[in-house]
């Protein structure tokens, strides 16, 4: 295993140590990211889910695909993932080709551009692009390449850009991201918008739905919680009573306040988070 792949394997663990510990932020990215793939998610939280987790934090699909991407496995015409593209580059301009043979016209006529590929295809992009992806456009392994991460790929230079390139996702979504104030602000509700979501989703007392849109589901949330009593420790079956009294998917609705930082878990014992803290989705 390489130190691409090692890397990954290290964030998993700490992802894993922090949702263990129930980070509110590492909660909240873990969410985004299971929401993001459709993954359903787990009671408890094991270093398969945070290997997978991590993975789609770099812009894989799943913890496979980027150990076989970054061990320099892939087939060539394997879906490569969004491993050289990312929120930071959105605004900037490349040319897009569903063939590496017209990539590589492109690249031919500007060879000081850079090819990269994107998932099945390719983009030619130029050199802001390459520095806020987090590489070097300076460094030697692109002479080397001729750069083309495409030719280049499991080659000693391609592991060099992707180590940039990896360590600048660190950067940019294991640490910027999971900033929740921000998120706390868009999240908050007013008085009267808290009354409207009540309206809508309870009816004599019981949910009738769950909320899809989070805003909306936390005013649902926070107005369950604060039904618990603030001290007292519940068990599993107990925090199951209450919550099936309000609705029939009552495991939903317990893993959302552990998730959401409302409820605190340790050893099938559930209490009150009396710090109201929230996440994005």
């Amino acid at each position: 295993m390489n130190a691409l792949t090692t890397e990954i394997k290290t964030r998993a663990r700490l992802l894993l140590k922090l949702l263990q510990n129930q980070n509110v932020a590492a909660n909240k990215r873990a969410l985004i990211l299971s929401r993001k793939q459709k993954w359903e998610l787990p009671e408890e939280w094991q270093l398969r889910h945070c290997l997978n987790l991590a993975a789609v934090d770099c812009g894989f699909q799943h913890w496979e695909q980027a150990r076989d991407i970054l061990g320099g496995k892939a087939l060539s015409d394997a879906d490569m993932g969004d491993f050289w593209h990312g929120a930071e580059v959105g605004g900037y301009t490349n040319h897009w080709f569903s063939s590496y043979a017209e990539a590589l016209v492109q690249l031919h006529a500007h060879p000081e551009d850079y090819l990269l590929p994107y998932r099945r295809h390719y983009v030619v992009v130029g050199v802001d692009y390459i520095r806020a992806l987090g590489v070097n456009p300076d460094d030697a392994s692109w002479l080397i390449i001729g750069n083309d991460v495409v030719a280049g790929y499991g080659s000693m230079s391609w592991q060099t850009l992707a180590q940039q390139r990896l360590q600048a996702t660190r950067v940019e979504r294991f640490e910027k991201v999971w900033d929740v104030q921000q998120s706390q602000l868009d999240l908050q509700s007013t008085a009267d918008e808290v009354q409207r979501v009540l309206k809508s989703f309870v009816q004599q007392g019981r949910l009738i739905k769950i909320p899809d849109q989070r805003k909306k589901r936390l005013v649902i949330l926070r107005w369950l919680v604060d039904q618990l009593e603030a001290t007292r420790r519940y068990s599993e079956a107990e925090i199951n009573s209450f919550f099936l009294g309000f609705h029939e998917d009552y495991a939903t609705l317990r893993r959302e306040m552990i998730i959401n930082g409302l409820m605190l878990r340790e050893n099938g014992v559930y209490w009150r988070q009396l710090e109201d803290v929230d996440v994005a989705a």
